[in-house]
């Protein structure tokens, strides 16, 4: 709780300082002052020409019990400029979702079952059946610019309304849907089913979750699709490397036609799967690879997922999965945000961890923590007195390891918490002035 009290107040400070829409503002440390767009765009090529290549660094607290290494490269977009952008969340689009499935499962179907989950009711169906018989009877009432103008008109209502008898059967009686058709996905709300491979064998679960486009909130709107045989295949051989299964998951995207909007951020190396994950980029700016929201539970918002598109390749057999949660939209830059210097953000990285990461309990004898990457990129915020407007902001992602060492049961031997990741985001800082947005 006091983590998420921190993090409320910091993103309080900084928000305060986002401009609206109709000002052309430059988010400056402190007050908030206001700057000409040219001389923003000249500070950004300036902060960011000073920042390092790599960064080396030591130190300890908590009477020298958590050793903090820092041996990491630094990445930063190559751009003159760094505009705040605000967003606004959207629905996963049919298109994209057809389009993974039909990659993933080649010549394969979906099979609705006729039992909660399914894709639509019998009710659903009659009601969507009369509304269209109800377009007939008054098409003598509606004008035409010909007869075969309205002959055509019929010719597409009857046509649908075939389409709709056949849907009812299937929620009578479950049904296999073609998936190279997806009609169902396009047109029709959520659905929860499984999916068949050419041989007609189970092998996946769909969730598909887009919400209504006259639903105000769309905040749920997710795409999973879960892999359960071999058969779900991404490629016709075994992903043996990293670099192979990323150079995959590239083809997938840009397949997809959204690689200008997505691009990889992070990539998650296990054992047996590598999962790699697609952030929302905007003017060459990728967001952070944060996949986690904090949630204050007294907010008077609705929580709101970060965005994020995951590609997860198994190493043994080519199997695959997707999720695709929470999508934007972009609707304009709030004005250019100008930077701190990285001098700046070192001193207050060090000064952060060292709040952040004294919260260790009496079990915990020490820890050892190594970042190995440093970025600067986007992270999203709510912005202040505004529940259904985000904001893109400038902000440093520290990544790396963190490792406890806990007392075992005879109050001796020390082993290492199971829980501790190898690959995490351990801070997230303002890159516009410095303030702490999330501690791992």
């Amino acid at each position: 709780m006091k983590r998420i009290i921190i993090l409320c107040l910091s993103l309080a400070l900084l928000l305060a300082c986002v401009p609206t829409p109709e000002e052309e503002f430059v988010v400056n440390k402190g007050d908030g002052s206001a700057a000409a767009a040219g001389e923003t765009d000249e500070r950004v090529s300036e902060v960011l020409s000073t920042v390092p290549s790599a960064w080396t660094a030591a130190f300890s607290f908590r009477e020298g019990t958590v050793v903090v290494t820092v041996d990491a490269a630094i990445d930063v977009p190559q751009v003159d400029r760094f505009p705040i952008v605000e967003v606004t969340p959207a629905v996963v689009d049919a298109q994209i979702a057809a389009g993974l499935l039909n990659r993933l499962i080649p010549n394969g179907s979906i099979l609705i079952p006729n039992q909660s989950g399914q894709a639509y009711t019998v009710e659903d169906v009659d009601r969507w059946i009369e509304q269209v018989r109800l377009l007939l009877a008054h098409t003598d009432e509606m004008s035409f610019a010909s007869i075969d103008e309205r002959d055509a008109y019929i010719n597409t209502q009857n046509a649908e309304l075939e389409r709709l008898f056949e849907m009812r059967r299937t929620a009578e009686e479950g049904a296999v849907t073609a998936v190279d058709n997806y009609a169902l996905l396009k047109r029709y709300g959520a659905m929860q089913c499984r999916v068949l491979d050419a041989r007609g064998t189970e092998c996946a679960d769909l969730l598909w979750k887009p919400q209504a486009e006259e639903t105000s909130d769309k905040r749920e709107s997710v795409l999973h699709i879960d892999a359960l045989s071999a058969a779900c295949r991404l490629a016709d051989h075994e992903i043996e490397t990293v670099e192979e299964g990323r150079q995959l998951a590239d083809e997938l995207i840009d397949e997809l036609g959204i690689s200008d909007r997505y691009v990889c951020v992070s990539v998650m190396d296990g054992k047996n799967w590598i999962c790699f994950c697609y952030g929302v980029q905007y003017g060459g700016i990728a967001a952070s690879p944060f996949t986690e929201t904090v949630i204050d539970v007294g907010s008077y918002r609705v929580p709101w997922p970060n965005e994020m598109l995951q590609i997860r390749l198994n190493r043994n057999d080519g199997r695959a999965s997707a999720s695709y949660v929470s999508p934007s939209k972009i609707v304009g830059e709030l004005g250019n945000a100008a930077l701190l210097p990285f001098s700046e953000i070192q001193e207050q990285f060090e000064k952060d961890m060292k709040a952040s990461y004294a919260w260790m309990d009496d079990g915990t004898v020490s820890a050892e923590i190594a970042v190995t990457r440093v970025s600067l990129g986007y992270y999203r915020v709510p912005m202040k007195d505004a529940p259904d407007r985000y904001a893109l902001i400038p902000a440093w992602t520290f990544e790396g390891s963190r490792t406890t060492f806990e007392k075992s049961d005879n109050g001796v031997d020390l082993f290492a918490n199971e829980n501790d990741l190898k690959n995490n985001v351990l801070l997230i800082i303002s890159g516009v002035d410095g303030s702490l947005l999330y501690a791992g």
